[in-house]
């Protein structure tokens, strides 16, 4: 398919996003999806999937309703593979490599044999280095690893490769006892990264990221969650009604002390081997309530569990050793609780948007108050 090729289709799905779209002869299989917002007198999604050759493509749908909680896919932009007309430099970089990541238009990352290419809009390489580069400072204070940052240019940057395994892949194999070991490893190390700036260090601090950018956070997933009907309206109203909760919490009682925080923080994020336990994707990187990465972490092990990619006991584990980072820092249990019901309604308003997982958000947005403590 060539580049810009807009394709009719008459796809009709159960909630916003489709399995499967039918792209001319070939069928792309999707895998994550993120609305976008109306383009065209139509509801745009970006979508990541495998086509019918294995390859990993990225395409934008527009949705128009159909009856019921029903969307229609009425038009298909596919970007050829391992192309993107809004990042120019991603072709020559995956003509090097393999596509491991690509959100149409945004961004994508590219695995070479000796490093990482994260592909940017143009202008967008420094601000992504500059990012990289704090978090790999602080990082490295605290006693974890996390990736050199190589070239830049103008629409991406590279990055040397970290030793290791995941803890999402690891959490499937090792044994309880190797596992508590990396969850001790990473406790202590986490306690030493998400303290205040120091007075008078030298790296740059920052910007920050209070309750009320949390808010904004999880009410612009409502919205989206809410234009596009992706729950049952019983759902929804649970969901919209438990966002406000949070919401009045997050603002309404005293923030604690914000700390240099990750803001992504989560297994996937992770990468263990030997003694060294490395730290991925500092693009978020921030001042936050400590309670933020740590309810986020806590809150994705359960998911990993209710996924079925790591068994409850294994989750458990991860919990017990994020609460312990929790009361090191001195957390407290109500500010923890409330950030982890916002992790917990964020993800089930994503996931529901996912085609695979669209069951596992249903499941998350029909749940009483999500319980941290």
């Amino acid at each position: 398919m060539t580049d810009h090729q807009i394709v009719e289709a008459d796809t009709v799905a159960p909630g916003p996003v489709p399995g499967q779209v039918q792209l001319g002869e070939d069928l792309l299989t999707i895998e994550r999806a993120w609305p976008r917002g109306r383009r065209d007198g139509a509801e745009l999604m970006l979508v990541e999937g495998r086509d019918g050759d294995g390859r990993l493509r990225a395409a934008r749908l527009w949705l128009q309703p159909a009856a019921g909680l029903r969307w229609q896919v009425s038009k298909v932009q596919v970007a050829p593979a391992g192309m993107d007309p809004k990042l120019p430099e991603l072709g020559a970089v995956c003509a090097e490599g393999t596509l491991l990541v690509h959100r149409y238009g945004r961004r994508a990352v590219v695995r070479r044999r000796d490093d990482f290419v994260k592909v940017v809009r143009p202008g967008e390489g420094s601000t992504v280095a500059a990012a990289a580069q704090l978090g790999r400072d602080l990082a490295l204070a605290a006693g974890f690893d996390a990736p050199t940052v190589g070239a830049i240019r103008s629409g991406s940057v590279s990055f040397g490769i970290l030793p290791g395994r995941s803890l999402h892949e690891l959490g499937g194999v090792l044994t309880r006892s190797e596992w508590t070991r990396w969850w001790a490893i990473f406790a202590e190390r986490w306690a030493a990264l998400a303290q205040p700036p120091a007075a008078g260090r030298s790296q740059s601090v920052p910007d920050p990221h209070g309750p009320h950018d949390e808010v904004a956070v999880l009410r612009r997933w409502l919205d989206w969650v809410t234009r596009l009907e992706a729950l049952p309206a019983d759902l929804h109203d649970r969901v919209a009604e438990r966002v406000e909760i949070v919401a009045r919490e997050l603002v309404g009682t005293p923030a604690e002390e914000l700390v240099l925080a990750h803001r992504d923080l989560h297994d996937k994020q992770m990468l263990a081997e030997g003694d060294s336990l490395g730290l991925l994707d500092f693009d978020t990187v921030a001042l936050a309530e400590p309670a933020l990465d740590l309810a986020n972490l806590w809150v994705h092990a359960r998911l990993r569990a209710d996924q079925g990619v790591w068994s409850s006991g294994h989750s458990e584990v991860a919990q017990d050793a994020v609460r312990e980072v929790a009361s090191t820092l001195g957390v407290s249990g109500e500010r923890f609780a409330t950030y982890a019901e916002a992790t917990a309604l964020r993800l089930a308003c994503l996931y529901a948007f996912r085609p695979r997982h669209r069951q596992l958000a249903l499941d998350w947005a029909a749940g009483q108050r999500f319980p941290a403590v």
